[in-house]
């Protein structure tokens, strides 16, 4: 079983990447006179998402558990040279491809491996306490050393440094893994586990692979949907905030968009034979309860979310570490609250009744959020009210996602739990991919006109400068009619944006009675006592996959959590 301190010291170093380089976002994108264009940007990363979980999933299956390790610690050491030598924002935007393909298979590959050494009693702890352990220090330290670095030196170094860090922190976990999987038990060739003959061709085999087990054409077609759908939606009011309306291929592009996603659903639903998101799964009430959460959820993370921080920048006159911070409290709250979360379930060996008690605190909190970001009289929220509020949003997903997660994978059978996780964490990402564009499409069509409308008409003309860099904004010294009509600016557009978030959080008061009250201890006992070697090579070619389901998972679990 792999070493546990490996999975601390890679989760430790991931988490720390993570939550240093958000810092830099706002300075990168400025730096090319595109600081609006991070909702773009944060769509493309999440449509990847998207297209990725199912296919990680169905990967790491075949190929095994070390190997999709490996692969995503590439992605993300790539994703940040990138980042670091970007010249222009489309070269940004292909760096967050790059990330998010490495962050979503490691998030997954270690909430599926959880999943595979654990029982439904305990898994809640296993997949939330090593993940928390490592977040809570690494989003504080993080923001430190991100400011240290903006003080001292140029954000390309903060987010190349990354680069050499990272794969030296990995490489215990990744020997580590390559070796129990080596070792495991009834290991069996890919080919047999895929029902490949000795005598078929190469070409049926990448035929079969591609066509069939991941189905590449619904995950072409989604891509394509989401991409030409969102991405336009998002870049609403760029230079002008109705042009789209009067541009035929903005409007072209949104009706190939929907075209697209309609030819996925029915590929998927009458000709695939493995269909990219398996649709007998949605059907289960729980399945479909659990991802709807996530999605109204992380539509309302995402739209409020993007332009947070620089929101507390400029308008809140926060400095950019301690902008992050207040940002990060929900994260912090997240951890502790799943902790215990999946403490709870442990002992009531129930999931439901921890759902119907997150849910109200996250509408809770984001409802005293919009009365901060704008109080009147020029006045916003103190550093301590927001942490407080937002607090209340991160105690209240660390309730519901924990125990929504357990719910999901305790539905379906072992060998469907890899894929029912990928479902549930890519609702999240379709969610926030949504409340991303929308939020680019509002703060787009809504800051220039109001910087228009309030500056002083000696700075009118500057007016798209202001808008396209936070940088340019600060340089305003508080107190000055520029400085005070840019604040009431940014103020009353992220107020828009807050309206948004709380609207789509109130239809998750209906969604969470949906869920059933999984009987977490009764069903391991149907597990244990159901389970057949029908699929016995399929599973044996899975890195780090036991052959019961209450192995001892002392030492070798860790659940990198999805948060965004």
């Amino acid at each position: 079983m792999p070493d546990c301190s490996s999975l601390f010291l890679a989760t430790f170093a991931v988490n720390f990447a993570d939550y240093s380089t958000q810092v830099y976002t706002a300075y990168t994108t400025s730096a090319f006179k595109q600081h609006s264009a991070m909702s773009a940007a944060r769509v493309v990363m999440n449509i990847t998402r998207i297209a990725s979980y199912p296919i990680i999933a169905k990967l790491g299956d075949v190929f095994g558990r070390a190997e999709m390790f490996i692969l995503s610690i590439i992605a993300q050491v790539l994703g940040y040279v990138i980042y670091a030598c970007c010249k222009n924002i489309s070269q940004y935007m292909a760096a967050g491809i790059f990330e998010a393909i490495g962050s979503t298979g490691y998030a997954l590959t270690q909430q599926v491996f959880v999943a595979d050494v654990t029982n439904l009693v305990n898994r809640g702890i296993w997949s939330t306490l090593p993940d928390s352990l490592t977040t809570i220090p690494t989003l504080y330290l993080g923001t430190i050393v991100a400011q240290d670095i903006l003080d001292h030196s140029t954000w390309r170094w903060g987010w190349g440094m990354w680069a050499i860090v990272l794969p030296v922190a990995a490489a215990p976990l990744v020997g580590s893994m390559v070796l129990y999987q080596h070792r495991a038990p009834r290991r069996v060739r890919i080919s047999t586990a895929l029902g490949w003959k000795s005598e078929d061709p190469w070409w049926r085999r990448v035929y079969d692979l591609l066509w069939i087990q991941l189905d590449l054409p619904g995950a072409v077609l989604l891509l394509l949907g989401l991409s030409l759908f969102l991405i336009p939606l998002s870049l609403t009011g760029s230079g002008n905030s109705g042009a789209w309306q009067h541009n035929g291929s903005f409007i072209a592009m949104l009706v190939m968009g929907v075209v697209f996603v309609i030819a996925f659903l029915a590929w998927d639903a009458w000709f695939a034979k493995k269909p990219f998101v398996p649709y007998r799964m949605i059907r289960n009430r729980t399945v479909a309860a659990a991802c709807l959460l996530g999605a109204l959820d992380f539509f309302h993370y995402s739209v409020f979310t993007v332009f947070f921080t620089s929101y507390l920048q400029v308008a809140g006159h926060f400095e950019a570490g301690n902008a992050t911070r207040i940002d990060n409290s929900l994260r912090v709250a997240f951890q502790v609250a799943g902790i215990f979360a999946s403490l709870f379930m442990k002992y009531t060996r129930r999931s439901q009744i921890w759902v119907l008690g997150g849910v109200p605190l996250c509408v809770l909190g984001m409802g005293i959020v919009l009365y901060l970001v704008d109080m009147g009289n020029g006045k916003t929220g103190s550093e301590a009210a927001f942490v407080t509020a937002k607090s209340l949003i991160g105690i209240g997903r660390g309730f519901y996602q924990t125990a929504a997660q357990v719910s999901v994978q305790a539905v379906v059978s072992r060998q469907e739990v890899s894929v029912v996780t990928a479902v549930f964490f890519a609702s999240m990402s379709v969610g926030g991919a949504i409340g991303t564009s929308v939020a680019g499409a509002i703060w787009r069509s809504t800051l220039p006109k109001k910087l228009e409308q309030y500056l002083p008409d000696a700075l009118k003309p500057q007016a798209h400068t202001i808008f396209s860099s936070i940088v340019v904004a600060k340089k305003y010294q508080p107190g000055t009619a520029a400085r005070d009509a840019i604040d009431r600016s940014y103020r009353e557009s992220q107020r828009l944006l807050a309206i948004a978030a709380l609207a789509a959080l109130a239809p998750m008061l209906i969604v969470m009675f949906f869920l059933r009250n999984v009987h977490l201890d009764a069903r391991d006992e149907e597990e244990a006592t159901s389970e057949t070697p029908v699929e016995k090579g399929h599973e044996d070619v899975q890195a780090g996959k036991t052959a019961t389901a209450t192995s001892n998972p002392a030492g070798a679990d860790n659940g990198h959590r999805i948060e965004q």
